[in-house]
């Protein structure tokens, strides 16, 4: 059973301690984002909280000891889903004139890529100028898919390689995606356990000139909180309580101590989602 023994006061004034000795971090708005450059244009539009995250569904081909998300793995698509997915496009008719971006996420995405090409001709038909992009732990983003994605319109990929435990295959399909995307990503949880391949993979997503390295503090929940070890600690209150794993943005500032140290071209950002109702 994980204890939460820290304090957000304590977590928190922990990460301050450690970036006020970095030089050049840049900050991005006051809900989110401590970056050591400038961020893609999705991460724009989510830090000015004019972002939409549409879940496609909860179906997924991996099984993240981390994931936060009621994931499942089957060939059959859960019924509920495509009232879920309404929903979502009913909340863009909603609120379209505040919205400037869209990210689909689920489960994983390239599952429901009929879906895909679906809702983002719909949410373009009633706003032509509208963002895109698209998360995907990249098992199923094989050069056919990648394309197919890139021509329903959607801007900016961003590859959860933690999924795959920093699979070398799965790495080497950044390749086929730096050719055909106006932004490439990869963002991962910031998960201690997994430092070590973490730090392995630096020198090739430098190699496929990525535009952004993404590292999201650990959310802790009931899907996966009997997956994790370690402590955690209480953020917000009563209806607003979030939970995350104690450490996880101390590891991100590992990474971006030894990304500045080996001069990578790619941005580092510390996104914590303390702040936020939702992740997205």
């Amino acid at each position: 059973m994980m204890d939460f023994n820290h304090s957000e006061k304590e977590a928190i004034e922990e990460i301050e301690h450690i970036r006020s000795g970095i030089d050049g971090l840049v900050s991005h708005g006051s809900y989110q984002a401590i970056s050591t450059g400038p961020l893609t244009r999705g991460c724009q539009i989510c830090t000015k909280m004019r972002s939409m995250t549409f879940v496609l569904g909860y179906r997924c081909n991996a099984s993240c000891q981390f994931c936060f998300a009621p994931s499942y793995q089957s060939e059959e698509y859960d019924e509920d889903e495509k009232y879920n997915r309404h929903a979502c496009f009913k909340q863009f008719l909603r609120d379209k004139n505040k919205i400037q971006g869209v990210g689909f996420t689920g489960g994983e995405t390239f599952l429901y890529l009929d879906k895909i090409a679906k809702y983002t001709e719909k949410i373009r038909n009633e706003k032509p100028d509208i963002y895109f992009w698209i998360y995907t732990n990249g098992i199923e983003a094989s050069p056919e898919n990648l394309k197919a994605v890139r021509d329903f319109g959607i801007d900016e990929i961003r590859f959860n390689l933690a999924a795959s435990g920093y699979n070398n295959k799965i790495i080497d399909r950044l390749g086929e995606a730096r050719k055909l995307f106006d932004y490439l990503v990869v963002e991962v949880p910031s998960y201690p356990e997994q430092k070590k391949q973490l730090i392995g993979c630096l020198d090739r997503l430098e190699y496929y000139s990525i535009d952004q390295l993404t590292l999201q503090e650990l959310l802790i929940n009931g899907n996966n909180i009997n997956n994790l070890s370690g402590e955690g600690y209480q953020s917000g209150m009563m209806f607003s309580k979030k939970f995350f794993l104690y450490g996880s943005r101390k590891l991100t500032y590992e990474i971006i101590r030894y990304c500045l140290d080996r001069n990578y071209s790619f941005t580092v950002n510390d996104c914590s989602p303390r702040k936020f109702g939702i992740i997205g």
